[in-house]
């Protein structure tokens, strides 16, 4: 199995470094910055091992990889979710949709790239969180209805 906690309140950034579209923009994921983020991401560990360890899954277990069963106390599972920590391909929300009028808005309602004519983004940076399940679903979802738009 494969856990984390699906709605972490750490935000990160996505910066730009350059006008040039080939330059690597700069990008900080932030995670764990919160401080509700470990208490969540204990639970989480503490419950995978809950479920892992039921009768149902005796044919299928085998040894935990990560962090490991000696692995028991707050301090030891912070540790290792420090260590380890990483997004399990799930960014979104780096481009902020508004009305096109805030210094922050990346798209407007449209997805229309806010100074910049005939673009649009569309994908899961529009979205403002994560959403509970994969991100393909309601990405596919964004450009079925994008699609449906008079182009720009």
């Amino acid at each position: 199995m494969h856990c984390g906690p699906n709605r972490s309140k750490s935000r990160g950034h996505l910066r730009a470094l350059s006008a040039d579209p080939a330059a690597h923009p700069k990008i900080l994921f932030n995670y764990l910055s919160h401080p509700d983020d470990m208490p969540e991401w204990r639970k989480v560990v503490r419950l995978t091992r809950e479920i892992v360890g039921q009768p149902a899954f005796d044919a299928f277990r085998g040894e935990e990889i990560s962090p490991g069963h000696q692995l028991v106390s707050d301090e030891d599972i912070d540790r290792a979710v420090m260590e380890g920590v990483e997004s399990a391909y799930h960014p979104c929300g780096t481009c902020k949709m508004g009305s096109g009028e805030g210094d922050m808005d990346v798209v407007d309602s449209d997805l229309r790239v806010c100074g910049v004519d005939g673009l649009r983004v569309v994908d899961a940076s529009i979205m403002p969180r994560v959403t509970n399940g994969n991100l393909n679903g309601p990405t596919i979802m964004i450009a079925e209805k994008v699609s449906t738009l008079p182009r720009v």
